[in-house]
């Protein structure tokens, strides 16, 4: 009797629940798989843009990009400020504006202190091998070398060897 019961059974056509599982086990999957490491980070997407990783610094927490209209924002766990090349930098937690290939503009969150007065980076551009940053009124033009590599938060990239946390970007 067992027997003819798993005749029919291996014979018939599968039962509804079997139907409905494989679209919904491939659902599943495809949800984990579009979910787990292939969101690009800050850093890759300044890579996308034609920029070295080295604008933003270590710790971006996250960020947000309108890819029709480049407007983005990206995260710091808190302000992030740290000295290079003579020039104190800050960082607000919130760092916003529009990005372009080879061009951000309309930034906020980016100060750099000339003299004794703190003034906003408003455009970051690239021109080859060059990078710009202008604060409106003047600009000042540096190699794409000193950005390969993102500053830390409180030393820049005078750390000494420091454990300031991730070491990652």
């Amino acid at each position: 009797m067992r027997s003819d019961l798993l005749r029919r059974t291996a014979g018939s056509s599968p039962p509804a629940t079997r139907t409905l599982f494989l679209p919904s086990l491939l659902l599943v999957f495809h949800l984990i798989s579009s979910t787990s490491g292939d969101t690009p980070t800050a850093y890759d997407e300044l890579l996308e843009y034609d920029f070295p990783v080295g604008l933003l610094p270590k710790g971006v927490t996250g960020y947000e990009l309108n890819k029709n209209t480049g407007e983005f924002k990206a995260f710091l766990r808190e302000t992030c400020s740290f000295k290079i090349q003579g020039y104190d930098i800050k960082y607000k937690s919130t760092i916003s504006g529009v990005i372009e290939r080879g061009r951000l503009k309309n930034l906020k969150g980016i100060n750099v202190k000339i003299l004794v007065v703190w003034l906003n980076i408003v455009e970051v551009s690239r021109h080859g091998d060059q990078i710009d940053f202008s604060v409106g009124i003047m600009s000042a033009g540096f190699g794409i070398g000193n950005f390969l590599e993102s500053p830390q938060c409180g030393c820049g990239f005078d750390c000494n060897d420091l454990v300031l946390g991730d070491s990652s970007y």
